[in-house]
């Protein structure tokens, strides 16, 4: 049942010097890996795709330097479907036993496959011994955005915004592989120490409407420091930015665990802009510790109690994009991802 082979490596190579030579993708923002450098360093792309029929593909690649050796290599997330228990998949190889093109925009790690080029871009786990094969295929767009926000070294970049993506799902248990589409979210963050030192918690709430523009970073340090950045854009209308806005916490679900718990609503508060980020029930939620490979799971657990959901999500905002320029009010449907780095103490919950 596998879809198609290897792309093959001198065919690989003469890729990346035409990657090479178009430069970087939108807004000078390159997709590829930078590949870290210093102890605990790391570097990671997130990827949730939200299908038709209730599907949903969550998937991390992460190359880090934490654990005995650098530059190790993961990949894992899980295959959402109605009313089943999500099916994991895990990839974990040491420095020389996983591959990055030349580029640096193709990622192999066993099974999984993350590629990244300025033409057509793929995701595939193509795991006989798990029973998962997913297949992604979409193209760049103009989502591209950089966060400016975060402790020093600490970088985002937004590459995919509800950008149209093409699915291929076969879970073991279903009679044939299921062709859907939907949207796709892409982030790629580094992060120059061990995350849990600069981040206590992260969401991430990214539209999902074909077409729309909305994303909204919440980052919480360990010493109770907040920073926030919304990109939005209505439709025809040109992108605007803010950060430095209040974001307060309403309410809370403790969920699958009671030391992590999912807010009921983000209200956001600034001098030109007010609204509100409605989160649902999460449709996932997991221990990221759980998807390690041994040599990186002892020393993970050593660091905190980390955890990660998903949720549906609605923003409502009002927001004025400039002087004399009347205030635009934008809506739509979103996806917002939970990261805990260790468990939220009391005194950083929702009164």
């Amino acid at each position: 049942m596998r879809r198609r082979g290897r792309v093959g490596w001198l065919a690989a190579a003469a890729l990346a010097a035409t990657a090479l030579a178009s430069g970087a993708g939108a807004q000078g923002v390159d997709p590829g890996a930078k590949v870290p450098v210093g102890d605990a360093a790391s570097e990671y792309w997130d990827l949730v795709a939200l299908l038709d029929e209730g599907f949903a593909v969550t998937a991390r690649f992460a190359i880090t330097n934490e654990g005995p050796g650098e530059h190790n290599a993961l990949a894992f997330g899980h295959v959402h479907r109605p009313g089943l228990p999500p099916a994991p998949f895990q990839n974990g190889r040491r420095r020389g036993q996983w591959r990055l093109s030349p580029d640096r925009r193709r990622i192999e790690i066993g099974s999984s496959v993350l590629a990244l080029p300025d033409g057509a871009r793929h995701f595939e786990v193509d795991n006989d011994k798990r029973g998962i094969k997913v297949f992604l295929d979409w193209q760049p767009d103009a989502s591209v955005r950089s966060a400016p926000v975060g402790p020093q070294g600490y970088r985002i970049d937004v590459l995919q915004l509800a950008s149209p993506v093409r699915a291929s799902v076969w879970v073991v248990g279903m009679k044939a592989p299921r062709e859907i589409a939907g949207t796709l979210a892409l982030t790629h963050t580094r992060v120059p120490v061990q995350e849990g030192e600069l981040l206590l918690r992260r969401i991430d709430v990214a539209s999902r409407d074909p077409g729309s523009g909305t994303y909204l970073l919440d980052l919480l340090a360990p010493d109770g420091a907040r920073s926030s950045w919304l990109s939005t854009s209505a439709p025809g209308a040109a992108r605007v930015e803010r950060s430095g806005f209040a974001i307060r916490v309403e309410g809370e679900r403790q969920g699958a665990s009671p030391d992590h718990p999912s807010p009921s609503r983000l209200a956001l508060k600034g001098s030109d802009l007010d609204g509100s980020v409605s989160l649902g029930e999460p449709f996932l939620e997991v221990d990221p510790l759980a998807a390690l490979p041994g040599f990186l799971r002892m020393v993970y657990s050593l660091r905190g109690r980390p955890h990660r959901s998903w949720t549906p999500a609605r923003f409502d905002l009002s927001l004025v994009p400039g002087p004399a320029l009347p205030a635009i009010r934008i809506q739509g449907d979103a996806v917002a991802a939970l990261t805990f780095l260790d468990t939220l103490p009391q005194s950083q919950r929702a009164p």
